[in-house]
């Protein structure tokens, strides 16, 4: 249990925030795990430790632009980073909601050949967002903001990458690399506040939590690991690109396909 723990804590940690599917590694690491351990203390402890690092990088680093190069610190307003934090995850929300009611969601989350496929699938087109997509916007308008919320309900289905379509979706509405990071990275915030009420809402609905050593400690992985992940899409991006993400979901995707035949 404790093994299993820590390396969900290091796998939410580094694939929440890069574009390689959270979601998509921990259902894999499930499907494989015959034990099938991860319970709701679980994910609360993985989500708290993305939501404390992402609050904290903020907090840590208001100005972006000293620590990257290539970048449009204007690209952002203020107001629009509020209305990306208020309305963005709105869609999300929607179509979860629809996806409860009807017991998709689970359906969908258990077929592994689902999330094999559209990890496939959308790191292709991740791919083409990256080469196709040239950097002409100079701003984020409430139109971008509009198809970035719609295209990002599509992260519910495990696979996608909610950090991946993000970026995708960015690069082809021409924002550079680190801007679209940085979209990505916002939109994160509610999805993952939402995330963590829908914990709190089934604890309180009479789910049992166990808050021990092990829990803390998991949150304290996925505090640092998510931090590093952070400082990774918006700091570095521009130098990494986003083929090394491609190259690894599409190799993933290969490997695991091989042994699931």
């Amino acid at each position: 249990m404790f093994e299993y723990l820590l390396i969900l804590s290091i796998v939410q940690g580094i694939t929440e925030f890069l574009p390689i599917s959270s979601s998509a590694h921990l259902m894999i690491l499930n499907y494989f795990n015959e034990t099938n351990t991860q319970s709701v203390s679980v994910d609360l402890s993985l989500h708290i430790g993305s939501l404390l690092a992402l609050v904290f990088y903020f907090l840590k680093n208001p100005l972006i632009s000293k620590k990257v190069v290539n970048y449009n610190p204007d690209f952002l307003s203020t107001r629009q980073a509020i209305y990306l934090i208020l309305f963005s995850a709105l869609p999300t929300i929607v179509l979860a909601y629809i996806f409860l009611n009807y017991n998709l969601i689970y359906t969908i989350r258990e077929n592994i050949y689902v999330i094999v496929w559209c990890n496939l699938i959308f790191a292709i087109l991740l791919l083409l967002g990256d080469y196709f997509g040239k950097k002409s916007n100079k701003t984020l308008s409430n139109k971008n903001l509009a198809f970035l919320a719609i295209f990002q309900s599509i992260s519910l289905i495990p696979g996608v990458s909610r950090s991946g379509i993000c970026l995708t979706i960015s690069r082809f509405l021409g924002f550079g690399r680190t801007e679209s990071s940085i979209i990505a990275v916002i939109m994160s915030f509610p999805i993952l506040l939402a995330s963590l009420i829908f914990i709190v809402i089934t604890i309180y609905k009479g789910q049992d939590v166990f808050l021990t050593n092990t829990i803390f400690f998991a949150i304290t992985l996925s505090f640092i690991t998510s931090y590093l992940s952070i400082k990774i899409i918006i700091e570095f991006i521009d130098r990494i690109k986003l083929y090394p993400f491609v190259i690894y979901r599409v190799c993933l995707s290969l490997i695991i396909i091989y042994f699931i035949s």
